[in-house]
């Protein structure tokens, strides 16, 4: 499983798993990773899985590639590749991969320096001695254009270079404010109180030697705000165990086929292989609760409604 980082920027040692197969990045609450660093846009970039690599796409915001240069429209990235959304620097990394103690960020004396080219002209000691009475004879026009030609190549190379710089060097990262948290044991219950405040008390905290796992399973609207509570516990809080979300779509389909359905106060149905079963009875882990002129309702694992 991969996972998205945040090398720089006051979101700096974030992750966000990247379970699905895209992943839109900005600064309103929608997205699925939320930065709110100056110049990143409400809908800044979007990630999408396409194979083995993903593919970055600009929407509001400027992206570039791992050697700064800016990206038009999209840019194919393999895991391990360095990107920038604005001035912020990720990477799309294998969830199994240590962090470094320090990000490391691009080193402007590794830029080439412009190096002074010779000067075309004459030898002075070349030019024939003149008489001292005589006024010092006027450079020619050729060597005049030669020195004006030079200048304007030295002021080119030192423009390109300081626009350069500009562009590679994202500003320094602020210093970690995140609330350190360095026990398991809180960390754990951390997570489930923010699991039951937005009712999914259903997903469980697992704890083991290494890590810390959130498993259960969910509605496929309820997929996001696992991922955007994740996001917000990263920023908030700065843990010694990385997180996995090992959460799944919940299914909503009958283990048996119904055949025929009777309403009224002696509501029950039929199931494929002819079984008959009243309000209160139980077939393979599925309860039958209840039966109108619409919907039919099971309780169990999960709560399954059919309409009829």
């Amino acid at each position: 499983m991969f996972e998205l980082r945040v090398l720089t920027g006051l979101h700096r040692g974030a992750a966000l798993p990247l379970n699905g197969l895209s992943c839109r990045i900005g600064s309103t609450d929608d997205a699925d990773m939320v930065m709110y660093d100056p110049g990143i846009r409400k809908s800044h970039c979007l990630l999408e899985k396409q194979g083995e690599a993903w593919v970055l796409s600009a929407l509001e915001g400027a992206v570039s590639d791992s050697e700064g240069h800016p990206v038009e429209a999209s840019l194919i990235l393999s895991p391990g590749t360095p990107f920038a959304a604005g001035v912020i620097w990720l990477c799309i990394v294998s969830a199994e991969t240590p962090w470094q103690e320090d990000t490391e960020t691009i080193d402007s004396d590794s830029m080439p320096e412009p190096t002074d080219e010779p000067s075309s002209a004459p030898p002075v000691d070349g030019l024939p001695e003149t008489p001292r009475a005589e006024p010092k004879a006027r450079l020619p026009l050729w060597a005049k254009c030669s020195y004006l030609l030079l200048i304007g190549l030295l002021v080119i190379l030192i423009g390109s270079w300081l626009m350069q710089d500009s562009v590679a060097m994202p500003s320094a990262p602020p210093s970690d404010t995140r609330i350190p948290i360095t026990s398991p044991d809180q960390s754990a219950a951390m997570l489930q109180t923010m699991l039951n405040d937005r009712d999914l008390g259903n997903v469980q905290v697992i704890q083991q030697p290494d890590r810390l796992i959130l498993s259960g399973t969910l509605a496929e609207d309820q997929l996001p705000m696992i991922n955007r509570m994740l996001v917000r516990f990263q920023q908030r809080y700065r843990v010694t165990q990385p997180i996995e979300n090992h959460t799944q779509v919940r299914g909503d389909t009958l283990p048996f086929h119904i055949t025929q359905v009777t309403s009224g106060a002696q509501a029950n149905i039929v199931t494929s292989d002819g079984q008959r079963l009243f309000v209160g009875d139980e077939v393979k882990g599925l309860r039958l609760v209840g039966i109108d002129n619409h919907q039919i309702e099971f309780n169990g694992k999960q709560q399954i409604k059919v309409n009829w």
